[in-house]
C-alpha cells in the first residue's frame, strides 16, 4: 500500500500513528495497514482478509474501528464471529486468552483457529513500518493447511467448505506447539528471522512466560519474566522460588500426560495465577504467569463489603426486603421479615409481593406506580396488612426506598410492627385517592382517569361507556346491620365487580351504595350488553358474612360515547339518568340512555342466545347461486351461501347472523357444517353441466386459522367422496393479512391437496398485489360494490378494468359478484370481463331447485 493512502490518527502532540495488524503462519507473512472503519476475517473470500484454515470459521471474526473525538484518536476492537451475532468455531485468543470481544493494545498476538498468528501494532515511526514490512513473504506448499490470503485475492480453490472444529483440551496444547514450532523457526538467521522473533508470541506477551528442564534449569524466561523476576536470571538453578517450587516433584503426577494445571501463588504482596504445563516429548515445564493482584484485591473488599451487608440486615431487628419494581419477585429478605411472618427464607424467596400485601393486584400495582412517581419523595412511609404464613394479617409499618441499578428498578422495604392507633386504610387515604372501605379508587381518581379515556377515545374515534351502579341491601336484613358487616357487604361487592370486568377496565367507589365502572374500549354496543349481564349475574347470589345471608339487588344506568362530543360530566348525568330508569323497571335490572340502544342490545343478545342452538336444531340450510360464462352459456362453478330460518324469527339474513358467529367462535362449527352438506351435495350432482364445476364456499379468517383445518377438509373430501379439485374455498385478502406466515403454509397445503382457492371481495380493500404473486388462487372475485358504482363512476369502470388485466396476466379466472341488471352484464362484457354471478341470471336456489334449474339451463345475454 502506498503510504499516501495512510490514514492515520493523532495523539495528543500531533505525532501520527499507524495501526498496523501482522499475520503468518508456515507458509506467509502479511503486513496490513489497518484504515478502514472495519474488516471482517475469515475463511471466506469475501471477507476483507481472507484465511485459508481449515480451522478458521467462513466469518471468523471482525475488527472495528472505535473514534475517540476528544482526544482525536482511535482504536480498533476485536470480536469474535460476525456482525449478525454469529460465533465462530474455534474462537479467538488475545494473548493466549480465549475472549468474545477486546479492545486491541499495542504488541497484542492474536490466534485464529490456532494456525493463523496476528500481532497488532499502534507505530508512529515510519521506519518501524518499514522494517515490518520488509519481513513480509509468501510461499506456496502443497502440503500446507494454511495460507493467508492478500484482502484482493481470489482464494476460492483453496477454501476449505467445513471447519475443523478442535476440541476444548486440544487448545492449549495445540497453541504450545505452534509456540514451539514458533521458537524453532526463529532460531534462523537473518532479517527475516529477527522481525519473526521480534512479533513472535512468547517475546510480546506482557504476561511472563518460563521454561524449565526437567531438571530444575530454566532454559526460557520471556522479556516480561525478566522483568517481573530479575531473580529467576541471576540465579536459574533455583528451586525455591515460589513460581518453581513443587514444579519437578510433580513431574511423576503430569510429567507423561502432557497436561495442564492451575495454582494460585504469592509473592509477597502480589498474588498470581500460574498455568503450568508439563511438556513430556521435550520434557520442559512450561509457565504462563498472570497477575492477579489487583482483582485479589477486590474481591476481597467485595467480599467483606457483602459480609457487612449481610451482617447488618441480619441482625438487624426491622423486616427488610427487595422487591423487583417489574416483576413483583423478592430478590432479598433478612430473618426479620421471615419471623414476623411466620415464613422460612428460601420460602420468602419463592414470593411475590401480591403473595406478601393484602391488597387486589390491580391496587397494589397502583399503589406501586404512585410511589414509584413520587420522585421527589424516595423515602415513604406507609401502612399495609400483610399476609402471615398462617393466614393471619399482620399490620406493618414500611419505609419504602426505590433505587435504579442498572436497567432494573428495585423497591427496598423496611418493615416494623405498626401502631396499632393508625388504621390500616392510612396509606390509601393519605393518598386522597382511593376509597377506605374497598381499596376502589375514589371519585377524584376516577375523573382523572375517566377524562383520559374520553382524551383517548376521540384521538381513536373510538367507542366509550361507563355505568353507574347501585347496591341495595333488601329490607329484611338491613336493619339488623352493624357498620362492619355493612362494610364487608361494600368490600364483598366491590370483589365481585372488579371480577366480572374485562382488563383494562374500571371500577370506583363514587359514594355511599353507589358504583361506577369504565369501559374506556368497547367494539359495539353488544360488548356492553355482554359485560353488564355477567356483572348483574355475578352480583346475584346472596353474601355470607359472619353467619348472616345477605341480600341484595342492583340497579344499573348506562351511557355510551360514540361519535358525539360528550364531555365527562354530560356522559355522568346520562348514565344517572339511565339508573333512575333502571330502578324503576325493577330490581337486578340494567338501562342504556339511549333507548334505541337499548332495544338493539336486546335484540342482539337474544339474537346471540338463539343462534347457539341453531346448529343443533337444524334451523341452517344452504341455498347455491351459479356463475357462468357471458358468451358460451356455460356453468363455471355453484357458491354455496348460508340461510338461517328460526320458527319465532323467521327468515334471519346472513348479515346479522354470520358477525355474531365469529364474535362467539360458532363460526367454526357452522363453517364445517356448510363445507360438508356443500361437498356432499355436489357429489349428488352427477348432470353433464356440472361435471368439472367446482362447488364455492365462504371461509372465514377465524375458521381458516384452526390448528387442524387442513385435516378437516382432508376428512370431509373423503367421507363424501368428492374430487378435491371440485372444492373451490373462498378467503379475503384480509384473512390472509392477519398472519401471513400462517396462510403462507395453509394455502400450500391445501394446493397439495388439490383444492381450489379464491380470492374473494377483490377491490374492497387495498389488496397486496405481491399475494397474487406469492399464492397461487384459481379466481379472482370482483367485490359487488364495486360493480353496483361503476355504471356511475368512471373511477369504478377503471378499476374493473384492472382487476380484469390483472387476473388474465397471472392466468386467473375473474368473476364479477352481485351482478342484478343487464346494462351491468353488458359493461362487463365490454371490458372484457368473462365470468357473472347475481340475480341477474338466478337468486340463490335450494338444492331442489338449483337440480332442476341445472337440467333445464338456458341464457340468453
Amino acid at each position: 500500500m502506498n503510504s499516501d493512502y495512510l490514514k492515520t490518527t493523532f495523539s495528543k502532540d500531533l505525532q501520527p500513528i499507524t495501526h498496523v495488524l501482522v499475520l503468518e503462519d508456515e507458509n506467509s507473512r502479511q503486513t496490513i495497514i489497518l484504515d478502514e472503519p472495519n474488516y471482517s476475517i475469515g475463511r471466506d473470500p469475501r471477507n476483507k482478509i481472507s484465511l485459508a484454515s481449515k480451522k478458521v470459521s467462513r466469518f471468523h471474526a471482525t475488527l472495528l474501528r472505535r473514534t475517540d473525538t476528544k482526544n482525536r484518536t482511535f482504536s480498533y476492537w476485536l470480536l469474535d464471529g460476525d456482525l449478525q451475532g454469529n460465533r465462530s468455531t474455534n474462537g479467538i485468543f488475545i494473548n493466549e486468552k480465549r475472549c468474545l470481544v477486546q479492545e486491541l493494545k499495542h504488541e497484542d498476538v492474536i490466534r485464529f483457529g490456532l494456525e493463523i498468528q496476528a500481532s497488532y501494532y499502534v507505530l508512529n515511526n515510519i521506519s518501524d513500518l518499514a522494517l515490518l514490512q520488509s519481513g513480509d513473504f509468501h510461499q506456496q506448499s502443497p502440503e500446507s493447511e494454511s495460507t493467508i490470503q492478500p484482502a484482493k485475492s481470489n482464494p476460492h480453490s483453496m477454501i476449505p467448505k467445513q471447519t475443523l472444529v478442535i476440541s476444548e483440551p486440544n487448545i492449549m496444547e495445540s497453541m504450545e506447539s505452534e509456540n514451539t514450532a514458533t521458537f524453532s523457526r526463529n532460531s534462523d538467521g537473518g532479517k527475516n528471522s529477527e522481525i519473526t522473533k521480534l512479533a513472535s508470541f512468547p517475546e510480546l506477551s506482557p504476561n511472563p512466560i518460563i521454561e524449565m528442564d526437567w531438571e530444575g534449569n530454566i532454559t526460557y524466561l520471556n522479556p516480561s519474566a525478566v522483568n517481573k523476576f530479575p531473580e529467576l536470571k541471576t540465579n536459574p538453578s533455583t528451586e525455591n522460588h515460589p513460581l518453581l517450587v513443587g514444579l519437578i516433584k510433580n513431574i511423576e503426577n503430569h510429567g507423561n500426560n502432557n497436561k495442564l494445571f492451575v495454582r494460585e501463588v504469592t509473592i509477597k504482596d502480589q498474588v498470581f495465577e500460574q498455568y503450568i504445563h508439563y511438556l513430556s516429548e521435550k520434557k520442559l515445564i512450561r509457565s504462563y504467569v498472570f497477575d492477579f493482584t489487583k482483582r485479589k484485591v477486590l474481591e476481597t473488599q467485595l467480599k467483606e463489603s457483602e459480609q457487612r451487608y449481610k451482617a447488618f440486615i441480619s441482625q438487624t431487628k426491622e423486616g427488610i426486603f427487595l422487591v423487583d419494581a417489574s416483576s413483583k419477585k423478592i430478590l432479598e429478605a433478612n430473618n426479620a421479615l421471615a419471623d414476623l411472618l411466620g415464613y422460612g427464607l428460601d420460602e420468602i424467596y419463592s414470593l411475590k409481593l401480591y403473595d406478601l400485601i393484602d391488597l387486589s393486584t390491580s391496587v397494589l400495582d397502583e399503589q406501586i406506580e404512585f410511589i414509584l412517581k413520587s420522585k421527589k419523595d424516595k423515602n415513604l412511609v406507609k401502612h399495609f396488612e400483610y399476609k402471615s404464613k398462617n393466614k393471619l394479617l399482620v399490620e406493618l409499618e414500611c419505609n419504602i426506598t426505590w433505587i435504579s441499578y442498572g436497567d432494573q428498578t428495585i423497591l427496598s422495604f423496611a418493615v416494623r410492627p405498626a401502631n396499632k392507633n393508625i388504621h390500616q386504610g392510612t396509606f390509601i387515604q393519605e393518598q386522597g385517592l382511593y376509597d377506605l372501605e374497598t381499596g376502589l379508587p375514589n371519585r377524584q381518581l376516577f375523573m382523572e382517569q375517566f377524562n383520559t379515556a374520553i382524551a383517548n377515545s376521540r384521538r381513536i374515534n373510538g367507542l366509550l361507556c361507563i355505568i353507574f351502579l347501585e347496591l341495595e341491601i333488601l329490607e329484611d336484613t338491613k336493619e339488623n346491620l352493624g357498620y362492619t358487616l355493612k362494610s364487608s357487604i361494600l368490600d364483598g361487592f366491590a370483589k365481585r365487580l372488579r371480577a366480572s370486568l374485562r382488563s383494562g377496565d374500571t371500577v370506583a367507589h363514587w359514594e355511599s351504595s353507589h358504583f361506577v365502572c369504565l369501559l374506556p374500549q368497547v367494539r359495539n354496543i353488544k360488548d356492553v350488553g355482554r359485560v353488564s349481564y355477567r356483572m348483574l349475574e355475578s352480583l346475584k347470589p346472596p353474601f355470607f358474612i359472619d353467619n348472616h345471608k345477605i341480600h341484595i339487588k342492583t340497579s344499573m344506568g348506562i351511557a355510551i360515547k360514540d361519535e358525539e362530543p360528550l364531555t365527562s360530566e354530560m356522559l355522568l348525568n346520562q348514565s344517572q339518568t339511565a339508573l333512575f330508569k333502571s330502578k324503576e323497571s325493577g330490581s337486578n335490572n340494567y338501562k342504556f340512555f339511549d333507548p334505541k340502544i337499548q332495544v338493539e342490545v336486546e335484540r342482539l343478545l337474544r339474537l346471540e342466545k338463539l343462534l347457539s342452538h341453531a346448529l343443533i336444531r337444524n334451523e341452517f340450510s344452504l341455498v347455491y347461486q351459479p356463475q357462468v360464462t357471458i358468451e358460451k352459456e356455460q356453468i363455471t362453478g355453484l357458491e354455496a351461501l348460508i340461510r338461517w330460518d328460526h320458527p319465532d324469527l323467521g327468515k334471519v339474513t346472513p348479515d346479522q347472523f354470520i358477525p355474531l358467529a365469529e364474535e362467539t367462535g360458532l363460526i367454526v362449527s357452522i363453517g364445517q357444517w356448510v363445507i360438508e352438506t356443500a361437498c356432499t351435495q355436489r357429489n349428488l350432482w352427477q348432470q353433464d353441466k356440472l361435471k368439472n364445476q367446482p362447488i364455492c364456499i365462504n371461509i372465514s379468517t377465524q375458521q381458516f386459522q384452526q390448528p387442524n383445518f387442513v385435516g378437516m377438509i382432508k376428512n370431509i373430501l373423503h367421507k363424501t367422496s368428492l374430487n378435491a379439485n371440485l372444492l373451490e374455498l373462498e378467503i379475503t385478502e384480509k384473512t390472509i393479512a392477519s398472519d401471513v406466515e400462517l396462510a403462507t403454509k395453509t394455502l400450500k397445503e391445501l394446493d397439495q391437496l388439490g383444492v381450489r382457492i379464491s380470492l374473494d371481495d377483490f377491490g374492497s380493500d387495498t389488496v397486496a398485489l405481491g399475494y397474487l404473486k406469492q399464492f397461487h388462487f384459481s379466481t379472482l372475485k370482483i367485490d359487488r360494490p364495486v360493480v353496483k358504482n361503476f355504471n356511475a363512476d368512471n373511477h369504478d369502470k377503471a378499476l374493473i378494468s384492472a382487476m380484469i388485466s390483472i387476473a388474465k396476466s397471472f392466468n386467473l379466472r375473474i368473476v364479477a359478484e352481485g351482478v342484478e341488471i343487464k346494462s351491468e352484464v353488458e359493461e362487463l362484457s365490454k371490458l372484457g370481463c368473462q365470468e357473472i354471478q347475481g340475480n341477474w341470471l338466478t337468486s340463490p336456489l335450494t338444492a331442489e331447485d338449483m337440480t332442476k334449474f341445472l337440467l333445464d339451463f338456458s341464457y340468453d345475454l
